[in-house]
């Protein structure tokens, strides 16, 4: 059991909880507009003790952080999660409608940044000490394509200077599952060009027009899909390709000289971004030398695969307080889905995993929590940070 579980458990309020969570909801915080939500996420810290850090590295998208300073001998554990939502668009309004909080970013994740924050404030409310120091931190441009990832890559910043020293990172994102592992990420473009001159297509036979070669790549892009779905499956899922933008041409007439076929590769732990721009390049290469034509490969949004092994000790808190409060561990789960997660434990070197309030409504326009998860996740956080971090007796 979770030494002085019992009293932190009652500091955290049902009702002081949906409350604060639909408030942040309101709050709008799109993409390079988080500026509101960043400072109404330090408020909401400050109201919980904390002395709270606005970090402003960019004009008007502050990353913040708070420290619970804990008493010595245990590990730091930092939690985390973005403030900025994708755009509102038709999403339904703010709102609480019995169990469910709805709107922009119920899920996604203001949910799980109210919960952590009300995590920390019932530990300090209860008087209990942790031996380790706990983190909380909200960053800022996660969202693509708008977002460039600039709140995580400044927090990575700080941890490699040491201003922050996490032993592991909790990202309150996600199923009410501990999410372990995700495979790796790149968009990538492949391009055909050829030497001939953009002309009028009556005066170049069919056969010899290089739109030709798109369909040679394709096969070459189907016959890599069949390897990797005979390939071995780890626990975030197999390796995949898909194509999502096909392109050549620019008018009915006129000979496409550039072809390019644009898609994203996700690969598993055990493999890196370099292999997989090797493959690719040969790909592009090999259609090109039958053709007669030049390839190029671009890869973008690069992220490596992640994978926190299943006993390490964060992991196991989280089972632990799992335990006390269901009386069954949460399962461990990977996703193919890449996330901070990625980043964080490849360019940062710190242990994540995920743990949040569900999965199912994210980046929809009829986004919701409900509270009874929102709950569940408070009292999660709370008693993950006293199991990983310690608590002084």
């Amino acid at each position: 059991m979770i030494a002085h579980a019992d009293q932190v458990l009652a500091a955290i309020d049902s009702e002081a909880l949906a409350r604060d969570c639909l408030a942040f909801v309101a709050v709008q915080s799109e993409t390079g507009r988080e500026g509101p939500g960043s400072l109404f996420l330090a408020d909401l810290m400050r109201q919980g003790g904390c002395d709270v850090e606005v970090d402003q590295f960019l004009p008007d998208r502050p990353n913040v952080s708070a420290c619970l300073p804990g008493c010595g001998g245990g590990p730091t554990l930092l939690f985390n999660g973005h403030v900025d939502t994708i755009p509102i668009g038709k999403c339904w309004p703010p709102r609480r409608d019995g169990e469910w909080i709805w709107g922009r970013g119920a899920e996604d994740m203001k949910a799980g940044l109210v919960a952590m924050a009300h995590a920390v404030r019932a530990i300090r409310k209860a008087g209990v000490r942790l031996c380790g120091d706990l983190w909380l931190t909200g960053v800022v441009g996660h969202e693509t394509p708008i977002g460039k990832k600039e709140g995580p890559k400044r927090l990575i910043q700080r941890i490699r200077g040491q201003e922050i020293r996490p032993h592991a990172i909790l990202i309150g994102e996600g199923p009410a599952a501990i999410w372990t592992a995700s495979l790796g990420s790149a968009i990538f473009t492949i391009s055909l060009e050829s030497d001939r001159a953009p002309v009028h297509t009556s005066k170049v036979p069919y056969k010899e027009n290089p739109v030709r070669s798109l369909a040679a790549l394709l096969q070459e892009i189907d016959r890599l899909d069949d390897q990797l779905s005979s390939s071995a499956m780890h626990l975030a899922g197999r390796d995949q390709v898909n194509v999502g933008i096909v392109s050549a041409g620019d008018y009915f007439n006129r000979l496409p000289v550039r072809l390019t076929v644009t898609g994203t590769r996700r690969w598993a732990p055990g493999h890196t971004a370099e292999e997989i721009r090797a493959e690719l390049a040969e790909i592009g290469e090999r259609v090109a030398r039958a053709a007669g034509l030049h390839s190029r490969l671009e890869l973008e949004g690069v992220r490596e695969p992640f994978h926190t092994p299943s006993d390490h000790p964060l992991v196991q808190a989280l089972r632990r307080a799992g335990q006390q409060l269901a009386g069954v561990a949460p399962e461990i789960i990977g996703l193919a889905v890449v996330g901070d997660a990625n980043s964080y434990a490849n360019e940062a070197g710190v242990p994540t995993v995920y743990y949040g309030p569900a999965y199912a409504t994210a980046h929809s326009d009829e986004e919701r929590v409900s509270v009874s998860q929102l709950v569940h996740i408070a009292r999660m956080y709370a008693l993950t940070a006293m199991a990983y971090c310690g608590v002084s007796q």
